[in-house]
């Protein structure tokens, strides 16, 4: 059984529609890449300059994604636009789940590696965290943990704790106060286990 000569035509049709639409997808992604300071930019305005380069790659997977997958885009620009800040956003709920769990009290918690010294001073990274979470406010240890270990800026742990701007600062001065203390610095200075002894 097989087609009539219209439907043959048809059929026919359908290999250089595929074709076409693929070359269409290379040609708005390459207009886009030109593009590509401008939506840096826009990435940079929500997350660290360490990160632009790899949110902006996953722009670009995102939205190659969805045009091969057939989507119409109107507007190619508006759209990347809108793929770069959701990206941006995701790095950064990424990042907050990273030190959630540097700080957390999960058993799985990447912290809890007790043989794995910090230096040469001979202090634990599980030492470290053990003083802090004891000196500091759960929220002043998350702000500071984004601070320091991740290397956030106040803005952007606002977006990603969803506090204001200012709690964030407050927070970051408070614990740099107590972690400048005389007998907190102290504590972060080796001391011998008492297997050692």
């Amino acid at each position: 059984m097989g087609f009539s000569a219209p439907r043959r035509g048809f059929l026919g049709l359908l290999g250089p529609a595929r074709a076409k639409e693929r070359e269409s997808v290379e040609k708005i992604m390459e207009g886009l890449e030109k593009q590509s300071a401008t939506y840096k930019n826009i990435i940079l305005t929500r997350i660290d300059q360490r990160y632009v380069d790899d949110v902006w790659g996953e722009a670009q997977v995102r939205m190659t994604a969805h045009l091969r997958a057939g989507h119409r885009v109107k507007n190619p620009a508006a759209y990347m636009t809108r793929v770069c800040i959701n990206c941006a956003y995701d790095e950064l709920e990424k990042i907050k789940k990273r030190a959630e769990d540097l700080i957390g009290d999960d058993d799985t918690s990447v912290l809890e590696r007790t043989d794995v010294l910090l230096d040469d001073s001979g202090l634990m990274y599980s030492d470290v965290k053990a003083i802090m979470a004891e000196v500091l406010t759960p929220r002043d240890h998350r702000a500071y943990v984004l601070r320091f270990v991740y290397g956030l800026n106040a803005k952007e742990i606002a977006e990603v704790l969803d506090w204001t701007h200012d709690c964030v600062r407050q927070s970051l001065v408070r614990a740099d106060r107590i972690l400048n203390r005389p007998e907190v610095k102290r504590r972060f200075r080796y001391r011998p286990r008492s297997s050692e002894r």
